[in-house]
């Protein structure tokens, strides 16, 4: 009974804390992808961290972790440094990110097990994404039309996208 009733007790005492926080990870995710390139390029980023849920692990971590530390403690961990680390379940995102290259590494485990690296960094032509021993994962470009095209590894074409059109693609949260 206790292990059922544990849980609700914790969630609503987070809900009804009222934290609702100054969303310190996701403001410097947003920051960080402003200050990628130009509008398409950060656009193109953008883009690139919505289909792999980037925005979505800092906006659950500010939500859940962060705001209620602030809101307790009063004192948000996420304003102290460069590398944050995100936890959900057996699920946890580890962001560094390097202010000098412009660089946003992204380390995913699973019950304490490397399970993978994404690095967001400036390329060429664009944002690339690449995995943890440099391989090109995944590339956005903007077009002289202002559109976004995102490439796979080997030059596919994965999509072209409006960024007019991105209310649009976006799923509703009302």
């Amino acid at each position: 009974m206790m292990k059922k009733v544990l849980p609700l007790v914790l969630a609503l005492a987070v809900v009804s804390s009222g934290c609702y926080g100054p969303f310190s990870l996701t403001k410097k995710l947003y920051k960080w992808n402003g200050d990628v390139g130009g509008k398409w390029v950060n656009e193109g980023v953008f883009l690139g961290m919505v289909i792999l849920p980037v925005y979505f692990f800092a906006t659950l971590g500010d939500a859940v972790i962060f705001n209620s530390i602030e809101f307790w403690g009063g004192k948000n961990p996420i304003q102290a440094k460069n590398v944050k680390s995100i936890q959900s379940g057996e699920e946890q995102a580890v962001l560094s990110y390097t202010p000098e290259t412009k660089r946003l590494r992204v380390d995913s485990f699973r019950n304490g097990k490397l399970k993978g690296t994404v690095v967001f960094e400036p390329g060429t032509s664009g944002m690339e994404a690449r995995g943890a021993n440099g391989e090109l994962l995944m590339q956005a470009r903007t077009m002289e039309n202002g559109q976004i095209v995102l490439s796979d590894a080997a030059g596919r074409q994965m999509g072209t996208y409006d960024p007019s059109r991105l209310p649009e693609m976006l799923p509703q949260t009302n």
